[in-house]
């Protein structure tokens, strides 16, 4: 018996004990293999006083997984679902004066799923098969940016407290309808209350909100468990995400009141704005489709990162979630996506996302499978997808239900679509129902990148598709696959990048730290649960040295220059990635990058590493996303056109200037204009007589800013490109 800790994993009390060492380091992750059967029991001696009432709430934000709970010996309930909270309502018969016990076993989820049965359509990752049948975050399986680790705990909350005689079940304000001109707006309030045994007469919910001078307020008659009322909103203060407005929030309290006491009440921040996502079936070579989101009837050019769990065991990534926005605010970008392969993030994040302007695309969680349809698996799944729906609706942040990661290309890279997506039973009859019955004011993407009937009857590859995840051969990075895809918006692409030297130092052995080849600790930080050379993720370390000798045309004999060569060509691929679709603007609508930090210790595609230490990538992501930006496109030809990219919604004047860095001449100097939410070209250079390094400065709203471009063909010379940086202070 060792003392453990409540929200926390077991592997996290171990290692405190001195039972096992650092998980992370070197080849300890090996031994989490050895740990896959281990039953879990975690007991809580509470001393409980009597209080008025006679039902008490046990309430457990987060089991992992698979539990039995007891209170004082008697059986109180069996859970199933690591992905949302449960309440039991208990009664005073079986609490004691005094001292109680409360004992939660944890089975084994390798144990439990062995209880299933599995038929031929379920297929799935290697290393994910169980994970199919088992409500558990799908990367503690094993996946290529996290280690296996089947950790069990209780990672979240748990709280036992008296149930208010009096309460508001459900509460739900959302807009309506929002004029065009913005003059007025209508919202409407959906309630359901809790009142016992009491008589309906007399009671009236009161609804309040302000934000500055900007005021509603209205009262309703109660005269059903549940209701709806509208109110009308003039000149409402908008709620905008970043890059386009403020993230103004009216601050809304809710009372069931009766002659003049308050019986319960509610609190919370709303924000008054619309999101719609417009899109077609397919595109075509000349653009003819559309992935576009609007937000308050206005089109928005999302630039933004993919959100992946800040940590292998999930009770510690909430202390995470404030460091990693950070880093998301000041690459200033307006959404991040929350994967399918995590899990659901804590309020906070969508808390703080609503306060910073931070749209959020929201997955359920499944991924890169096929998934069960039995009745048992879908009730669980549906009584997930419930919970959940109705814990998040009320943010403002939140733009966008998707169903799952690329199960939709799951099914052609598992049956090569002899079966079709579009009868998968999770994301097109449980999830939308759900929605239609309690969140159908927003969209809702069925799987991210979505092959609808259309898409299947005409086309059974993602490449026609007008959002896609775009990783193909992850060769060099301004090759055909990256040049040509016709996506107009991307939701994942992303290039790997080493990171540093010091970082690497803390998770691989002295012994282990080079040369990279035939090297099992780099393997197993890859994301390979072992560290023989035939795993599925075993590729991703000669992957990332690739990239380098595609770059550079050799891959370099020590350790400080593999990482220093990585991260450029990592940084110089995320460059190109976000100013491709940059200078599409409104031929391309998004990117949403992978990813900004890693939630473990490991070789990735992040460009921060799991230590906070950020990677060459992260500077020049920052530069190439500024709201007002100078890049260039790829030359036609001997010319190069500069564009400039505008992301306000106010016309931008700029002076600029482009240097050729190895020669120090100035090439071309100016002044433009720059229209209001455009992507124009504002000069034309002749690339025959320099050495093509260019540096390219501007002057915006009295800020200097800076962006480079580089116009050589690989190989690359590292020296020369480090000097040509030196140079350009970047």
């Amino acid at each position: 018996m060792i003392e453990g800790r409540v929200p926390g994993n077991y592997e996290i009390d171990l290692e405190k004990a001195g039972i096992i060492d650092n998980p992370f380091y070197g080849k300890n992750l090996l031994k989490s293999l050895d740990r896959e059967m281990d039953h879990l029991f975690y007991g809580k001696e509470f001393i409980w006083e009597e209080t008025e009432g006679d039902t008490y709430i046990l309430q457990f934000d987060g089991i992992d997984t698979i539990a039995d709970i007891y209170l004082n010996g008697v059986f109180i309930a069996h859970t199933e679902n690591m992905l949302k909270g449960y309440s039991f309502e208990i009664g005073i018969d079986l609490l004691k004066k005094g001292s109680n016990e409360l004992l939660v076993h944890i089975v084994p989820v390798s144990l439990e799923a062995r209880t299933y049965d599995n038929p031929l359509f379920q297929n799935g990752l290697k290393y994910e098969m169980d994970s199919l049948h088992i409500r558990k975050s799908p990367y503690m399986y094993g996946w290529d940016i996290f280690p296996r680790m089947l950790s069990g705990g209780i990672w979240r909350s748990v709280v036992i407290y008296p149930k208010p005689e009096f309460r508001f079940i459900q509460s739900y304000l959302f807009v309506r309808n929002l004029e065009d001109d913005y003059s007025s707006t209508q919202l409407e309030y959906f309630y359901e209350l809790d009142l016992n045994e009491e008589a309906y007469q007399g009671f009236e919910v009161v609804l309040e909100g302000s934000c500055g001078d900007s005021r509603f307020r209205k009262s309703w008659d109660v005269w059903s468990k549940a209701g709806h009322f509208t109110l009308d909103v003039n000149n409402p203060v908008l709620w905008w995400p970043r890059r386009s407005g403020k993230p103004e929030l009216y601050d809304v309290k809710v009372q069931l009141m009766k002659e003049g006491v308050c019986y319960a009440r509610k609190e919370f921040r709303f924000g008054i704005r619309t999101v719609e996502l417009l899109k077609t079936s397919l595109t075509d070579e000349e653009g003819k489709g559309e992935f576009c989101f609007l937000v308050n009837h206005k089109k928005t050019f999302i630039l933004g990162t993919n959100w992946v769990p800040l940590d292998s065991l999930p009770s510690r990534g909430k202390d995470r979630i404030e460091p990693s926005l950070k880093l998301v605010e000041d690459l200033d970008c307006n959404m991040i996506r929350c994967w399918g392969g995590g899990y659901y993030e804590d309020d906070y994040l969508y808390e703080r996302c609503d306060e910073l302007g931070i749209l959020v695309w929201q997955d359920f969680m499944q991924a890169c499978g096929l998934y069960p349809e039995n009745e048992a698996f879908l009730r669980n799944f549906e009584d997930e997808v419930t919970w959940q729906v109705r814990r998040l609706r009320q943010h403002a942040c939140l733009a966008l239900w998707s169903g799952d990661n690329e199960n939709d290309m799951s099914y052609g890279w598992l049956t090569n679509y002899r079966l079709d997506p579009n009868q998968n039973r999770n994301t097109r009859q449980i999830i939308p129902q759900v929605l239609r019955m309690n969140d159908y004011i927003r969209d809702y993407l069925p799987s991210s990148p979505y092959m609808d009937e259309t898409a299947y009857q005409f086309s059974t590859s993602d490449s026609y598709l007008p959002e896609q995840h775009l990783w193909g051969p992850r060769d060099y990075y301004k090759g055909d696959y990256y040049r040509n895809a016709l996506a107009h918006f991307a939701s994942e692409t992303g290039y790997h990048g080493c990171p540093a030297t010091e970082s690497i130092k803390k998770f691989i052995t002295p012994e282990g730290l080079w040369p990279y080849t035939d090297n099992g600790e780099w393997r197993l930080h890859a994301s390979s649960p072992t560290m023989k050379e035939d795993e599925t993720y075993a590729y991703r370390i000669e992957l990332m040295a690739n990239q380098i000798k595609v770059l550079f045309g050799e891959v370099p004999d020590n350790l400080e220059d593999f990482v220093c060569m990585s991260q450029i060509s990592q940084a110089e691929a995320k460059k190109y990635f976000i100013e491709r679709f940059r200078i599409g603007k409104w031929r391309r609508t998004g990117i949403i990058w992978w990813n900004v930090i890693d939630g473990c210790p490991q070789f990735s595609d992040a460009v921060v590493d799991y230590y906070y230490n950020k990677k060459m990538a992260y500077y020049y992501i920052k530069r190439s996303q500024a709201r007002t930006a100078l890049m260039f496109d790829e030359p036609d030809g001997h010319t190069a056109q500069l564009y400039g990219i505008n992301d306000c919604d106010a016309e931008k004047h700029v002076r600029f200037k482009v240097t050729d860095v190895v020669s120090e001449r100035v090439i071309y100097e100016g002044e433009c204009r720059i229209p209001a939410d455009s992507s124009i070209v504002i000069a034309s250079v002749d690339t025959v007589a320099y050495d093509k390094f260019f540096l390219i400065e501007w002057m915006c709203d009295g800020k200097e800013y800076k962006n480079h471009y580089t116009l050589w063909v690989p190989p690359f010379n590292k020296d020369l490109y480090m000097e040509c940086i030196r140079k350009a202070g970047l």
